[in-house]
C-alpha cells in the first residue's frame, strides 16, 4: 500500500468518526433535560473531542513519519537505519 492510499484510508476513517462523533452529539442534545442541553454537549465534547482531536493527531504524525522515512536521505542515513521502526503510540491518560 503506497502512502497516499493509506492516507485516503486514515482520512476516510476519519471522517467516519466524525460524522459519529457529530450524531452522538445530536443524540444528547435530543435527549438533555430542559435547559441542560449546552452542559451535556459540554461534557460529552471536552471528552470525545479531546479523543478525537488526539487521533487525528496521532495519524498525521505517523503519516509525516512514514513520510520523512520513505526519502532517499532517510534510507541512506546510518543512525535513520538503525530507528527504523518509528511509529506512534497512543499516549496513555
Amino acid at each position: 500500500m503506497n502512502s497516499r492510499t493509506r492516507s485516503a484510508d486514515v482520512h476516510a476513517l476519519l471522517h467516519e468518526k466524525l460524522d459519529a462523533l457529530l450524531a452522538d452529539c445530536d443524540k444528547i442534545a435530543d435527549n438533555a433535560a430542559y435547559g441542560r442541553t449546552i452542559h451535556d454537549l459540554d461534557d460529552f465534547l471536552f471528552i470525545a473531542g479531546r479523543e478525537f482531536i488526539n487521533e487525528v493527531m496521532q495519524q498525521k504524525l505517523q503519516e509525516r513519519i512514514e513520510q520523512v522515512e520513505a526519502t532517499p536521505e532517510s534510507k541512506q542515513c546510518p543512525q535513520c537505519k538503525k530507528k527504523s521502526t518509528l511509529t506512534t503510540e497512543p499516549r496513555k491518560p
